[in-house]
């Protein structure tokens, strides 16, 4: 896990040598352990093609030099020296500058030794250029793990980069006709003066409008883009010309035959491989453990693979916690502890705390996001690095592959209607009424306007119209004229429209979307800032993409039934979680008291938002005000009031302007 960056550039790189000496330097968090150049050239006549650097030379150096690739280590496998990076093939035609964790390393160097290839280091990153070697662009397909990666392929005259297939590793990127430039975070891109510094407006539309945020390719700042997910981007040298192309565009189908044993044998099986594989490392690694079914489940796994390795260093798992019932799920983080024999780390973020670190942690997230909820997950790797432990695994991607959120329920019900599957509605509806105390949505349809009322395709036509993509009731301070310029080209309702299965199968619809275009890729862009702020790496099991395709491949009843949500996951799971854990159905997460926190520490913020100037080109402040009073009566969470709050601040922190 570490810290990226490259430059091409048709002019005199050394212009830009302070440039890049900085960006490098100025995510040393990411790579405490080392930091490298690679100062090459692509004119073909040049031979050696490069050649590797510990500083970046400014004033001085080899003139033809028109491409520089830059790195920060966070070491983790192979602790050598020989596993540094900017790394280069044995006859210096490939250099590689590589962020992430490629897990299945020892099963491919063992079939690419088969194959002839000699290694000088034990480092997964020494694997990546021998499968390019071997296998071309096609060696991405390989891989089981977490990358963002540059290629230099000299010979070919191109930088080929690629990044992980659920875009667990950040790539952001800025091309101009003259300059391509990439990097980790974009606070690197931004050191460059060719590089504009601007708002991008249409993301904020996106962002108070729908809530959201890692919609596309687009950033908050204007010319600096995403790399997607499942994508690969190859700049060519010759023509100055920048092309992307997916890679992972699964096609998933939904497997009838598979019995609910066998469902739940399989997914445990793939899930305990997962967690396996994510062990391998040679520092130590510990776990989140929010209390939840997701990393409970993943802590539990861990302890019990460790056991049967005979394995005798004790596992630290580390939980967030607040007094405020709002946020608190004590009693279920002790239970897991208990099970698992680990060493608990309880960490109790205060409201102090959070402001003290607000101006850091909107630097470090580098965009807008959508709650506070972040400064607990931050609260605890900031514990992990003050505990010296580098590897962290955690459960995020759980609740988009198996349909954890209560909001999906929609979806659930919506199916019922679109397959006419009036008895399984009304059954599900009385089990959630048991189970949770209510139906995970509100049974608008009732069974006789079902039987006597239009056709089912017209009622589930009705349902998804309930569901989010316009714009909701809630934006009512949102400025008119900004609503009109942005509405019609919104890529967020555009990917509301995305069918990866049958249109009748929608849960497993939303699922899709909500983990390929939406909600995990936002997750995934938290953590990786909040870990990586602490030189921690996140590893992630239940993003293995093995887990991920067997989970698409369930039907729905598979996901929510009887009145429980990621049901294959509880039933897996019997035996080796805790019951109350197991049976658990409130969610939280590393959440925090939000409601509370508005009325007291942030409410001077919130005033103050509402009276930044930057704003009005976005909101109508009064309506605000109007609406922060609506919230205030009804005592409901509504995170608006931080969107508000963060837009405000992002735009000081990073000294932008409308």
């Amino acid at each position: 896990m570490c810290g990226i960056l490259g430059l091409f550039s048709s002019g005199v790189i050394q212009s830009h040598g302070h440039a890049l000496q900085a960006a490098n330097d100025l995510v040393s968090y990411r790579g405490p352990d080392g930091a490298g150049f690679a100062l090459l050239s692509s004119q073909p006549s040049q031979q050696p093609w490069g050649t590797f650097s510990t500083y970046m030379p400014t004033d001085s150096g080899p003139r033809h030099v028109d491409l520089v690739l830059a790195h920060r280590r966070l070491a983790i496998i192979d602790l050598s020296p020989t596993a540094s990076q900017p790394m280069s093939s044995t006859d210096g035609s490939l250099w590689i500058t590589y962020n992430g964790e490629i897990y299945n390393y020892i099963e491919l160097r063992t079939e690419l030794e088969k194959l002839g290839h000699q290694f000088a280091s034990h480092s997964d990153t020494e694997v990546i250029l021998h499968a390019y070697q071997e296998w071309g662009e096609a060696c991405v397909n390989r891989f089981n793990g977490m990358w963002a990666f540059a290629i230099a392929d000299m010979p070919q005259r191109r930088l080929f980069c690629s990044r992980d297939r659920f875009g667990v590793k950040p790539f952001h990127y800025f091309f101009d006709g003259k300059h391509f430039l990439f990097g980790s975070e974009i606070k690197q891109l931004l050191c460059f003066s060719f590089v504009p510094r601007r708002i991008n407006k249409a993301a904020i539309y996106e962002y108070l409008a729908h809530f959201s945020v890692e919609h596309s390719d687009q950033t908050f700042f204007s010319g600096i883009a995403n790399l997607l997910p499942g994508h690969n981007l190859t700049f060519d040298f010759s023509n100055l010309s920048v092309k992307t192309e997916r890679f992972y565009a699964p096609r998933f189908s939904v497997n009838q035959d598979i019995t609910a044993a066998q469902a739940s044998e399989q997914f445990l099986s793939l899930l305990e491989d997962s967690v396996r594989l994510r062990l391998r490392s040679d520092v130590e690694v510990g776990s989140c453990l929010s209390g939840g079914l997701d990393s409970s489940s993943i802590v539990c796994l861990m302890r019990l693979l460790l056991s049967d390795q005979n394995h005798g260093k004790v596992q630290h798992a580390f939980s967030s916690h607040f007094e405020d019932k709002e946020a608190n799920e004590l009693e279920y983080t002790k239970e897991a502890v208990e099970k698992s024999g680990v060493t608990a780390h309880y960490i109790y973020p205060t409201p102090e705390g959070f402001l003290r670190d607000l101006d850091r942690i909107i630097w470090h997230q580098e965009e807008p996001f959508g709650s506070t909820s972040i400064f607990a997950q931050w609260s605890v790797f900031k514990s992990v690095h003050a505990h010296g432990i580098k590897v962290m695994l955690d459960g995020q991607g759980a609740d988009e592959i198996l349909a954890g959120y209560p909001s999906t329920g929609y979806h659930l019900f919506s199916e019922f209607l679109a397959k006419g599957q009036l008895l399984q509605y009304l059954m599900e509806g009385r089990d959630q009424r048991r189970v949770v105390g209510r139906p995970l949505i509100n049974l608008a349809f009732q069974p006789m306007a079902l039987l006597t009322g239009p056709p089912w395709r017209d009622l589930a036509a009705r349902a998804q119209r309930m569901l989010p993509g316009s714009l909701p009731p809630n934006t009512m301070w949102l400025d008119p004229g900004f609503i009109r310029q942005y509405k019609d080209s919104s890529a967020y309702k555009a990917n509301r429209h995305r069918l990866a299965f049958q249109p009748s199968e929608v849960l497993n619809n939303e699922l899709y979307r909500l983990t390929f275009h939406s909600h995990l890729q936002a997750l995934l862009k938290y953590e990786d800032r909040n870990s990586m702020a602490f030189s921690v790496e996140g590893r992630l099991p239940f993003l293995d993409y093995r887990v991920v395709e067997f989970a698409f491949s369930l039907p729905s009843s598979f996901k929510i039934r009887g009145g429980y949500t990621k049901r294959v996951l509880r039933e897996s799971m019997r035996g080796i979680l805790p019951e109350k854990v197991r049976q658990r159905v409130s969610k939280l997460g590393f959440a925090t008291p939000e409601r509370a926190w508005q009325r007291t520490v942030l409410r001077p913020k919130i005033e103050d938002a509402l009276c930044d100037p930057r704003l009005s080109a976005f909101i109508v402040p009064d309506r605000a005000r109007d609406y922060l009073r609506i919230i205030d009566k009804s005592g409901q969470t509504d995170f608006m009031p931080w969107l508000w709050t963060n837009l405000s601040l992002w735009m000081k922190v990073h000294d932008l302007e409308p």
